[in-house]
């Protein structure tokens, strides 16, 4: 029978793992009962194949280091989570889509982003750190994380109220919304025009964080009487990711006082 499931939190105390530099995914793949290897792959990032306690994880050789990591811990997610399942072959597209719906992807992409960045490991390490891509590049290098997935951490566990936008050919794909941003506030189908992303959409570069009126990306009757702080870069020709977040709460302050 393949191996009893185990959230990230209990396989990481299990293993008594307590520093980034601790995680060795393909050690804990073997603890699973999954051997990784890694391959030259076409058409997909990674795919595993399982029988009885057996799996074997084999990952895209020519892909960076933190998108391999985060690509055996998506199949390893599979499976702890998925097991009696043929198998699985999940493309770098894919793994990016599939952050908003609540399916077997969605759920390889949580459990590997608990098992590499562990809350409490990375809220100590973005501690008091702005939302921009720099400090999710900075903390990709620590945990050896892929962006994407480090930039969702940081909209979830970072210390300031943010939303992370996923825009596929100039439209909003997902969002992910961070604690402390009301469920009120949704971000625009697209961009307005006072915005990097807009920018980006027309072949300008890229400008690093920027102060915005917040209407140029929050959908709310009032937020351009405020401003919020936006960072977009580029991840593919299609494809851009953008923070906005809160550096100055009074709208959220303020709807909050509203109830």
């Amino acid at each position: 029978m393949p191996p009893v499931y185990k959230p990230p939190s209990a396989l990481l105390k299990e293993l008594g793992i307590t520093q980034p530099q601790e995680i060795d995914i393909e050690a804990i793949a073997q603890h699973c009962g999954a051997t990784i290897l890694y391959e030259r792959l076409e058409g997909c990032e990674a795919r595993i194949l399982g029988n009885n306690n057996r799996a074997l994880i084999t990952v895209n050789s020519q892909s960076s280091i933190g998108r391999k990591r985060f690509s055996a811990g998506h199949e390893l997610g599979h499976w702890m989570k998925d097991r009696g399942k043929v198998g699985f072959s999940c493309a770098e597209q894919v793994m990016i889509a599939e952050w908003d719906s609540v399916n077997t992807e969605r759920g390889a992409n949580e459990y590997a982003a608990d098992l590499l960045m562990p809350p409490e490991m990375f809220e100590k390490e973005s501690h008091g750190k702005a939302i921009t891509f720099d400090v999710a590049r900075e903390l990709s290098d620590i945990f050896l994380t892929s962006l994407t997935a480090t930039a969702i951490r940081l909209v979830r566990h970072g210390s300031f109220p943010a939303i992370l936008v996923y825009l596929l050919n100039g439209k909003r794909k997902w969002f992910i919304r961070g604690d402390g941003v009301p469920e009120r506030l949704w971000p625009l189908e697209k961009p307005r025009s006072a915005t990097a992303a807009a920018d980006l959409l027309k072949g300008e570069g890229e400008q690093g964080a920027i102060s915005i009126q917040a209407d140029g990306w929050i959908d709310h009757p009032r937020s351009k009487w405020y401003e919020v702080v936006e960072h977009s870069i580029r991840i593919s020709s299609t494809g851009l990711l953008s923070f906005i977040w809160w550096k100055d709460e009074r709208q959220l302050l303020e709807l909050e006082e509203e109830g």
